[in-house]
């Protein structure tokens, strides 16, 4: 594949995370939720039970500063309790409230009316090899983070 090809591959890529966004953004502007909102309590949603704050920092793969944003917001709006771990005092705890549970139909809807625009005129052969290939991209990022980070403490 070509530099060129690359190069067209990131500029569609990023166009369809900055477009989706702006949808999900206006989805979800009635619940008056931002889609950093709406990803986490997706994300919670899939969950049967407290999920350690750092557990969503890594698992959605969001700045400690952004999620705690987030769940400071989701808080002060009723979505979340946020709890210290008995473990460690230092963490915390994120449960969803039921005010969430509550919503969830609608969340929902909302991702999953992006998701069939994206699949619109989509083959499923086709999202299939769009699968493989970005997983492919991805592993490569995650495997240069790895190398750039283990090659950082090899110098201290």
């Amino acid at each position: 594949m070509s530099d060129i090809d690359i190069k067209d591959i990131w500029s569609y890529a990023n166009n369809i995370i900055r477009i989706s966004r702006q949808m999900v953004n206006e989805g979800l502007h009635s619940l008056d939720l931002s889609s950093s909102e709406g990803n986490i309590l997706q994300h919670l949603f899939t969950k049967e039970h407290e999920v350690r704050q750092e557990d969503i920092v890594e698992e959605l793969d969001i700045s400690k500063p952004a999620v705690s944003r987030a769940i400071k917001s989701l808080e002060l709006k009723g979505y979340v309790t946020r709890n210290k771990d008995s473990d460690d005092r230092r963490a915390s705890r994120i449960m969803l409230a039921d005010k969430a549970k509550e919503i969830r139909p609608e969340v929902e809807s909302v991702y999953n009316e992006v998701y069939t625009l994206a699949a619109r005129g989509v083959s499923e052969k086709e999202i299939d090899f769009f699968i493989d290939l970005f997983a492919r991209v991805s592993n490569n990022f995650s495997q240069a983070r790895i190398e750039m980070k283990n090659s950082r403490r090899a110098l201290l």
